[in-house]
This record gives C-alpha cells, structure tokens and sequence, in this order.
C-alpha cells in the first residue's frame, strides 16, 4: 500500500506532517533522529538580519531575492503558518507570544542579547526593554550555565543584573545534573517549594528572576507560576546548551498532535535512497536493523535539513549531494567559494546557502526548471538559495515552508 511519507522530524516537518495529518492523510514520519528542536533554543526567529521588522521583511523580500523560501510560498502562506504555529502552542497550554511587528530581545546562556519573534511564554518575562533588575540564578551543578558570567555580560550592555547560585535540596541530591534531570526535578512540587523560598531570600530589589530553561517538562506554566508566587518577582527561562527542555516540550506537542490525527513516528529510520518513475517518487528505502525497509510512496513531503542538518552533504572532491532521494543541489560551483576568509563575515558563507532549487509549488527542479519529481515538495533548510542562519529566519522558514508544502501536498491529494 502507498502512503503518505515526510523525512525529517524538525519543525519544517513536523509542520508538515501537521498540515497532511490534520487534512486525513496519515503520514509516517521517518527520521534518522530527533530533530533540531532538541538542539535549538525552542524561540522562533523570523527575521533578524536588518532593523525591518519580521513583517516587513516577508512581505518585501520578493523584491530584492525572489528565490527567498519566504518569497517562494508569499507573504500570506507565511503569516498562515505562524498563526496555525500559535493556536497549535496555545490548545496545548504552552503558548508562544510575540508577533511579526517587532523583534523581542532576550538574554542567552552567554549574557548575549538576541532578537526573537515568537517564544515561549515562560521567557516573555526575559524582554530587556521591560526595564528593572535582574536576577540569574541557576546551579553550579549544571554545566555550561554561569549566573555571575551571564549578568556580567548583561551589565556591560547596560542591563541592570546579578548572579548567584541556588543550593539543590538535599533529598534531591544525585551523582549527575542534566537540562532534562533538572526539568523533572521541577516537575515535583516539593523540589519548586524549596527552589521558590531561595529566590525569595536571594532576590533582593530584583523585579524579574531569570533561571535556566528547565522549569519542567510537564506542566512549564504552573512551574512558573510557583515560582512567582513564592519568589515576588516575575520568572522567565533562559535557553541553555542542549538537549533543548524548550525544544522538547514543543517536539512533544506537534508529535501528539500529528498522532491524534493518525500520523505515526518512525525515528531510527534514515532513508538511504529513492525510487521514482514518470517524475514520480514512488518508493524509497530505510535503514532498518539488520535490513532495509521499502516504502512505496503516494507523495512525500523531504525536510532533512540542509548542510548542518545533513540533508546536504558535501566531501572532500568537492561534490555536493541531497542525501535521501539524489535530488538536485544548488551550490557554489568552487570549493573555493564556499567560504569567506574571515570567519565572522558578515555576509556569511556561501556554502550555507546550498540546497534543494524549487518551483511555486516547492517542487524539486532540474537545471531547466522542471520538476524532477510532482509528488514531493521540499521544505526547511533543505531548501537553498538563502542563509537562514545569518537572517535569523532559521525557525520562521522551518514553519512556513514545513506547513506550505504539507498544505501543498495535500490539497494535491483532493
């Protein structure tokens, strides 16, 4: 039997398989691994690379870079995709906030301040524009998560901010402190007690209490809340190095939501290769144990990223290729050309801008602009032609196009 396939399970498809799901299609999901939601901050960033808004920026950039993904799906199919995004968050009791008519600077892990369009509610409290003191606090158990470093580098940027470290009660004492231990700490009720009466004693003239981005895994807001109340300050998590907890719990919710439509997972499977005929994919195989498993395909939906996700691979001859069904790559022809001589160019590296050309439609493309295949639209960082890292529209491109093309696919299939 034919079905419905998407590779990938990032948050292009996710969105995806969201769009085909909720219109009856079932899709499996096959994945290598977890996908980049683990990895990454668990905020949506839209775009951040000039003083435009997100908003303006969507809905001008066909005019200077028509091959943008942005410009590819429009400004609607965009603005589409981030409210179906915000509803989905919001049934699920973790709503993002924020929008497309400003950016919302928040503090890093590293006392950074970074633009973002959409985040979780439990960092909306983070805003450095909302003014008053700030308190960091977090563990010195927990790796890679300085308090004192972190608010030095916030008041050198003129945000008024301290740091300090909270003690980790001892019935809840253990050999090791990961984001996703610590989360499930926060999880128990007495554990948050004992946390909220140190930030109390700590906080001194602070208005807002900023804690690592592992205020539980179940139930986030009513952690929060705990914490205010016992606290008198506001509290918002700061993103940490991964395992992403933010990231976790946003995979968790678009993965129930595919399955309740009748979507399934398969993570552990990396698809391998493709078959297609008459510019039709009409089957691909996966890495199973001991074996490789065939899918005969219906239509599919590819998200595997591009050269940092490797969807896109690269070797040392200088060849280029999209690692599951060989489809055509657009790239810098010279090795040469793939980077800048200065790391940190502002302009990027050009390398990063490969990917998958496509149609309108998100189709796949030859060098003549015809579909190689009319039953597979590609989505996400797989798609070429923009920087996405250097825009700060990474997360913002993985949604619209992950929920375009799964819309796409499926108003094919009526």
């Amino acid at each position: 039997m034919r079905t419905t396939l998407v590779i990938g399970a990032g948050l292009s498809g996710l969105m995806g398989a969201l769009a085909l799901a909720e219109a009856g299609l079932q899709p499996l999901v096959l994945a290598k691994g977890q996908g980049a939601t683990h990895w990454t901050a668990g905020t949506i960033d839209v775009w951040g690379a000039d003083e435009r808004t997100p908003r303006q920026a969507i809905h001008e950039i066909g005019a200077t870079h028509p091959q943008h993904p942005y410009a590819l799906i429009g400004a609607h199919a965009v603005e589409e995709a981030i409210a179906r995004f915000r509803a989905l968050t919001e049934a699920a009791r973790y709503p993002y906030v924020g929008g497309l008519e400003r950016n919302v600077l928040l503090p890093t892990a590293a006392g950074a301040l970074r633009p973002v369009a959409l985040m979780p509610v439990t960092m909306a409290a983070g805003d450095v524009r909302l003014g008053g003191e700030m308190l960091i606090a977090g563990f010195r158990e927990l790796r890679d998560f300085y308090p004192p470093f972190i608010a030095a580098n916030l008041a050198a940027q003129g945000v008024a901010a301290r740091g300090v470290y909270l003690t980790i009660p001892a019935a809840f004492r253990r050999r090791e402190y990961t984001t996703v231990i610590l989360a499930r700490m926060f999880d128990d009720p007495a554990f948050r007690a004992e946390i909220g009466r140190q930030l109390h004693t700590q906080r001194g003239s602070a208005t807002r209490i900023g804690l690592p981005a592992i205020l539980g895994l179940r139930d986030p807001l009513s952690v929060v809340a705990d914490l205010q109340r016992a606290s008198g300050a506001q509290v918002f998590e700061i993103p940490t190095l991964p395992p992403s907890v933010p990231g976790m719990r946003l995979f968790t919710i678009l993965r129930d939501a595919i399955e309740r439509f009748g979507g399934r997972f398969q993570i552990g499977s990396e698809v391998l290769r493709g078959h297609g005929e008459e510019r039709r994919i009409t089957a691909v195989w996966s890495e199973a144990a001991a074996r490789q498993q065939e899918h005969r395909v219906e239509r599919l939906l590819l998200a595997t990223g591009g050269i940092a996700g490797g969807g896109i691979r690269t070797d040392h001859m200088g060849i280029i290729r999209e690692t599951a069904l060989d489809l055509p790559v657009r790239a810098p022809a010279n090795r040469a050309d793939w980077f800048s001589p200065r790391f940190l160019d502002p302009a990027g590296h050009a390398i990063y801008t490969a990917g998958v050309p496509v149609d309108p439609c998100l189709r796949p493309i030859d060098m003549h602009g015809e579909p190689v295949y009319i039953n597979v639209a590609v989505a996400g960082a797989t798609l070429g032609g923009t920087d996405t890292v250097r825009e700060r529209s990474r997360s913002g491109v993985s949604i619209a196009t992950g929920w375009a093309a799964g819309r796409i696919l499926a108003g094919n299939a009526s």
